[in-house]
């Protein structure tokens, strides 16, 4: 049919050249030089420029067919290719998973050749140096594959996570950084990062990611639980403040603490702490007689009120103020302990021992009240009785500071700290003068964060 349809076209086209020379038999005369002229007819004139444009579109046709060709051979020969190098990669893996490591790394670099981007093969042919423990190789093969591949994520994360197996800190740390860049609000690389800053004392940086993750943080009571550690963060950023002598700043910051968590007892010790250094002391006292009484255990917030009514000489307000709460709470063993501890510093002796006799005749025989006592009988030259309490709490040192314990992990203290030693936890140390032995964990860790960051302590 085609071969029909084109001889019609050629007569057709040759019948109008005949007619139409027929026709128009005027010829025209091209020079070229002064000696050289060509004459022709005007209708040879425009079929030959007819058949010469029909000459370059067929050229053209096949040109393109031609290129359309090719193309399709080299994508018959990519797509085996990829499919070759899906098939090992498939192989490797499995190889892999067997424990086969040589012929693993094998196949996956056979797979890699046709798919050198690809961030799986990457992170698979980084794994096969890692189970060998070269740490080294498999971080090189990280690095060369995020040059290929800017943007990937993952291959930054495998390269952090390697660079941490090996101790290389400072690798780890730049890897997740740089995740961070690319992608400010990654959950993964922002607690890598934040406990990174925790470790190097950079509270004010893990801080500003703990936002971030309290944040994006669907579940409820996980997000509490971050955003309890955020708070722990912004108190120990205020207490570096201090440190550095900021105390302006450090007071706003507190103020924040306050904001995000007003039921955080170190955040209420440390503004008044920071109101008397600034020679503010009443209002210093009326922070602290706030907060202390928000609190069913306030031991940490009296004995602050404690030491500064006696600093200004007056402790005949810190005495009606024990004795006041006694009233209020008259099974509170920890408050008498306190009151008795007091008059041994104001050689109040008998009121001392009679208050500590009546606590002992109530049966409670832990080795803080014993040690208060035992003091007491010393200074009234009573050795002997002084001498037998002693041996049962020796140890114990002589400022009479009553003992703490955290309310998460049961972990002891021979004071209050705004953060427990043993498990990282802030808000959580409890006066523990009224106990036979450590208290068990009475509440989970909020989350894992080293615990070995050193505690500020006042």
């Amino acid at each position: 049919m085609y071969t029909k349809i084109l001889l019609v076209a050629v007569i057709l086209v040759l019948s109008a050249f005949f007619y139409l020379h027929t026709q128009n038999p005027e010829v025209v005369t091209f020079v070229v030089t002064a000696e050289r002229t060509y004459t022709m007819p005007v209708t040879l004139i425009l079929f030959v420029g007819f058949f010469a444009g029909a000459m370059l579109a067929v050229f053209n046709s096949l040109l393109v067919d031609a290129k359309r060709a090719l193309r399709e051979m080299r994508g018959r020969k990519e797509k085996r290719l990829l499919a070759e190098a899906d098939e090992n990669y498939r192989k490797g893996v499995e190889a892999l998973s067997n424990g086969d490591i040589l012929d693993a790394r094998s196949l996956i670099e056979k797979a890699s050749k046709a798919k050198p981007f690809d961030p799986s093969m990457v992170i698979s042919l980084a794994e096969t140096y890692v189970r060998e423990n070269r740490h080294k190789d498999a971080m090189k093969v990280l690095e060369n594959g995020f040059l290929n591949t800017s943007n990937s994520i993952r291959i930054l994360i495998e390269l952090a996570k390697c660079a941490e197996d090996s101790g290389d800190v400072f690798r780890a740390v730049k890897a997740y950084e740089e995740v961070i860049r690319l992608d400010p609000r990654n959950p993964f690389a922002l607690r890598k990062l934040r406990d990174y800053r925790v470790r190097e004392g950079q509270w004010a940086d893990a801080a500003v990611m703990q936002k971030t993750i309290v944040e994006r943080e669907p579940e409820e009571s996980t997000r509490a639980r971050e955003k309890r550690l955020l708070t722990g963060f912004l108190f120990e950023s205020a207490s570096r403040l201090v440190d550095e002598g900021r105390l302006g700043e450090a007071v706003a910051k507190v103020k924040e603490v306050l904001k995000s968590d007003d039921t955080f007892m170190p955040a209420h010790v440390l503004l008044g702490e920071l109101l008397a250094r600034q020679g503010n002391h009443a209002s210093a006292i009326k922070v602290w007689e706030k907060a202390q009484g928000r609190y069913r255990h306030s031991e940490p917030l009296i004995l602050k009120l404690e030491e500064i009514y006696l600093k200004v000489s007056a402790p005949d307000k810190i005495l009606e103020k024990y004795q006041r709460e006694i009233i209020a709470r008259p099974d509170d063993i920890n408050l008498r302990l306190l009151l008795s501890r007091l008059y041994l510093r104001l050689e109040m002796v008998d009121a001392a021992i009679e208050e500590l006799e009546r606590i002992h005749h109530d049966g409670e025989e832990s080795f803080y009240p014993m040690m208060l006592l035992g003091e007491a009988y010393l200074r009234r030259k009573q050795s002997g009785k002084a001498a037998h309490l002693f041996q049962r709490v020796l140890g114990i040192d002589r400022e009479f500071n009553p003992p703490f314990f955290c309310q998460r992990c049961g972990g002891n203290s021979k004071k209050w700290t705004p953060r427990c030693s043993s498990c990282g936890e802030w808000n959580c140390m409890q006066m523990s003068g009224a106990l036979t032995s450590p208290r068990p964990a009475l509440i989970p860790p909020v989350a894992q964060v080293p615990a070995s960051v050193i505690t500020i302590q006042r």
